[in-house]
């Protein structure tokens, strides 16, 4: 009896070590997995690139990775953060092809899993990762359009970061109703007006 209770014990711990292996392979091939994705997108200088290209590639990372903090989802507005990180990459000389690869070094690794996740084509293109970064964290045109009318001045924040914020929240409603002209932004003025008469009757209605 007692031969068989070691051969069982012995049996689960072999089971726990093919188990722990297992999940280390398959965390080393994700991690691996994500290096590629990065190296691909961009984020490594190209090895094909002149020695005077490849400096300057050099220089622009360094040059981002200072200028930027590392984003953080608890305290940071992934709008503002990305409105940021444009100026900074076109102050940089770095190149749009390549933005993807640079913001995936600024970003938390559950994000760049998310990103990866996605088709290869289009994980590396800025535009559609930024479309998809502002739907992941709920950023839709009327949230932003909620954020220009509602966002207030922070004590400890100036007038210009303030004039900052709002500027990106109005530019970012717009751009997500694709309003292009005069006459869009017209349009939508009156009708953002009638919606917020028809809701402000609908109150007093409700209220008599």
């Amino acid at each position: 009896m007692r031969l068989e209770e070691l051969e069982r014990a012995e049996k689960m711990r072999l089971e726990e070590l093919v188990k722990e292996q297992a999940l280390k392979e398959k965390e080393l091939q994700l991690k691996f997995d994500l290096e590629r994705f990065k190296i691909e997108s961009g984020f490594r200088v190209n090895d094909e690139s002149n020695d005077s290209t490849n400096a300057c590639s050099v220089t622009s990372n360094l040059n981002l990775k200072k200028l930027i903090p590392d984003f953080d989802p608890k305290q940071s507005d992934i709008s503002l953060y990305l409105v940021i990180f444009e100026r900074q990459a076109k102050r940089a000389s770095i190149e749009k092809k390549e933005w993807v690869g640079q913001l995936l070094g600024l970003l938390p690794l559950e994000i760049v899993q998310f990103i990866a996740r996605e088709p290869e084509e289009q994980a590396e293109n800025y535009d559609y990762v930024k479309k998809l970064l502002l739907k992941r964290f709920k950023l839709s045109p009327e949230v932003f359009r909620q954020k220009f009318v509602q966002h207030q001045k922070k004590s400890d924040s100036s007038w210009k970061d303030f004039t900052f914020e709002i500027t990106n929240y109005l530019d970012e409603w717009l751009i997500g109703l694709e309003i292009n002209t005069f006459q869009d932004l017209k349009d939508l003025m009156v009708v953002d007006q009638l919606k917020k008469r028809a809701n402000a009757s609908m109150k007093d209605h409700f209220f008599r």
